[in-house]
């Protein structure tokens, strides 16, 4: 017992200081609302960004699942940033000694020079640059210091947390909480579990395999350098899918690039077991050999076969402006209690009313703006909150794999704006997804990317 002494009395001394810090933050929030300031949105996402990796995290988890929380809350909590300043390598250097320096191996013996100077830092995890003794370039992806104790330490006392939120934020209605930090509390020992990552990976890997695609790539996982908190991968080196002009210099069509990562993407929702809940342009690459790196497998969702295909119903439907088709595929879902209960023909109606109020608003279209400018993502937002809005009001209650799966569709939607303005999704011969001859049967969409 005396050998774990140390190690139980500095967990103690963490657990002790990480409450004193969560204490101190909640107070300091209180007293600003005790001197008049308004409890609202704001204030909630400004303390959470204060007390960090957990609550910044709870913070995404509100923005991805605006069935469960209100509508202002899921507005303020879109611009919860995940990027933190970078700690000091010596600190990185610690996770990495405990956890690869084993078996009378030093880091000398594992790696060949690693990169002091982060490519990246979030709230869980930060990046560094690598090198192999056999020439290898990786990149490691480091779980910083004491985050598990941080984030169980944080969700154990987030029972009593959500009594000074309910007192200082009444329109954020915690009446579940239970469900509400288990689901929170899956999602977030997910992403903290890197060898569950590197799982995700080889599952998307398996399935480029047996699709045949060679035209998307994922990093190669270094199994003997990867545990629970340390992920080893190959390092790929290419441009942003956002640069058309980079782009060129490796591809003779960034439209046909377009479509190969749309056509890999969509197959991946009903032939992987996992979809990647991300693609955002930093997690998309043109590889200098002219493939599509897909990279950070942290986030991903799972759908079933025939939510998948009633969602395709309804983005079909939405292409063709068939309203009353767009409220049958939301009914489909599986997404309400009891189906007879929902009137068709009004949610047709809503929806109707929504998109062409849209359609009125939505200056994006031609205004030329960049894809990843705030006004777009904003727009991309909203959207999607007013789908789900409309869906609350008739009993449709949507789940968090579809609203991530539905961003980012919207998300690609954007995204095409900008670097294939001639090509629609639901249209374009060169994209291969779920026709209307489809949406009734179990095949599974054509994979396109020769």
């Amino acid at each position: 017992m005396k050998i774990h002494r140390p190690h139980l009395l500095k967990h103690t001394f963490n657990v002790v200081n990480r409450v004193r810090q969560t204490a101190s933050v909640a107070g300091l929030s209180a007293f600003r609302v005790a001197k008049g300031e308004k409890p609202d949105a704001r204030l909630l996402k400004e303390t959470f960004e204060q007390l960090g990796t957990t609550y910044i995290k709870i913070g995404q988890f509100i923005a991805s699942t605006p069935s469960l929380f209100p509508r202002e809350y899921v507005e303020a909590f879109q611009d919860c940033l995940d990027q933190t300043t970078p700690l000091s390598y010596d600190y990185i250097q610690q996770v990495l000694e405990s956890e690869l320096a084993v078996d009378g191996h030093t880091l000398e013996d594992r790696f060949a020079h690693i990169e002091r100077q982060p490519l990246a830092s979030a709230s869980i995890a930060q990046v560094h640059a690598a090198r192999l003794h056999n020439g290898d370039e990786v990149v490691l992806k480091v779980q910083k210091p004491e985050v598990e104790t941080i984030m169980q330490t944080d969700l154990g006392v987030l029972h009593g947390v959500t009594k000074l939120v309910e007192l200082l934020m009444p329109s954020m209605k915690f009446a579940s909480i239970a469900p509400i930090i288990d689901e929170i509390r899956l999602r977030m020992l997910a992403e903290t579990d890197f060898i569950a990552e590197a799982q995700n990976i080889r599952d998307f890997q398996q399935f480029l395999s047996v699709s045949g695609n060679t035209r998307v790539v994922a990093p190669q996982v270094y199994d003997a350098l990867t545990t629970k908190r340390v992920l080893t991968m190959s390092r790929l080196h290419g441009v942003s899918m956002i640069d058309e002009t980079a782009m060129r210099q490796y591809c003779a069509d960034p439209a046909q690039v377009m479509a190969d990562t749309l056509n890999t993407w969509f197959a991946s929702l009903l032939m992987c077991n996992s979809f990647h809940a991300d693609l955002h342009a930093g997690n998309l690459m043109l590889l200098t050999d002219g493939r599509i790196g897909f990279l950070d497998f942290g986030i991903v969702g799972k759908l079933k076969a025939e939510s998948w295909r009633a969602c395709m119903g309804m983005m079909q439907a939405l292409q063709d402006n068939d309203y009353q088709a767009m409220a049958k595929n939301m009914i489909d879902m599986e997404m309400t209690n009891e189906r007879h209960q929902v009137d068709e023909a009004a949610l047709a109606t809503d929806l109707q009313r929504m998109m062409s109020a849209i359609m009125a608003e939505d200056k994006a279209f031609t205004s030329g703006v960049p894809f990843n400018s705030k006004e777009q993502a904003d727009e991309l937002n909203q959207m999607m909150l007013d789908i789900v809005d409309v869906g609350k009001r008739h009993g449709i209650h949507f789940p968090r794999d579809f609203a991530l799966l539905t961003k980012q569709l919207l998300y690609f939607d954007r995204f095409m704006r900008t670097l294939a303005p001639d090509m629609d999704m639901f249209s374009d011969q060169r994209v291969q997804i779920l026709g209307k001859s489809d949406l009734a049967s179990s095949s599974t969409p054509v994979l396109n990317v020769s």
